[in-house]
């Protein structure tokens, strides 16, 4: 199982594009002004699924969401997921 640390934390891509839709947030650039971190923070958080809590808290305010609702526990089923799949794109 994946541990969630002091010097990142490992969220979900999908569930991070989903949550920019529903806040009307296109591109990784408007989240980057949006948020007030680099654009290239964000394509690696999206790459690597880590980053500063800093980061992760930034994003989750500028997309108006929890930021636990941008983790993903490893080996448990998302109980979210049927939402999340009829709002994807």
């Amino acid at each position: 199982m994946q541990q969630v640390t002091g010097k990142g934390v490992r969220f979900d891509e999908k569930r991070l594009k989903v949550a920019m839709v529903a806040a009307g947030i296109r591109t990784d650039r408007e989240l980057a002004e949006k948020s007030g971190i680099d654009e290239r923070t964000i394509r690696n958080a999206k790459k690597l699924g880590t980053c500063s809590w800093d980061a992760w808290a930034k994003m989750a305010l500028a997309i108006g969401c929890n930021p636990i609702d941008l983790l993903v526990t490893p080996g448990y089923p998302d109980p979210n997921w049927d939402t999340l799949a009829a709002l994807s794109i």
